[in-house]
């Protein structure tokens, strides 16, 4: 379906998490409060001082997840302006 893609995590991922291949699902969206969202956690370096994941995914991937969301959410003409 046009509202599914794959994508490949490019960086570290939380241990347990595994970096393999995971599924956008642009038909499954919902809504999350800012206040709610914060940096996957890596553990700690071996000084003791905690680890976060701050790398973003590149633009060529997010413009395939948006995509994604606009077949997903009826706006497919829209695909053609990213």
């Amino acid at each position: 379906m046009p509202y599914h893609c794959t994508y490949t995590v490019p960086f570290e991922m939380p241990k347990g998490w595994g970096n393999i291949e995971r599924w956008v699902k642009g038909d499954m969206v919902t809504t999350v409060g800012w206040h709610r969202i914060d940096l996957l956690s890596l553990g700690k370096d071996k000084a003791g001082r905690r680890r976060y994941q701050t790398e973003a995914i590149d633009t060529d991937s997010f413009t395939k997840i948006k995509r994604c969301v606009l077949h997903g959410l009826g706006f497919s003409p829209l695909t053609k302006h990213l």
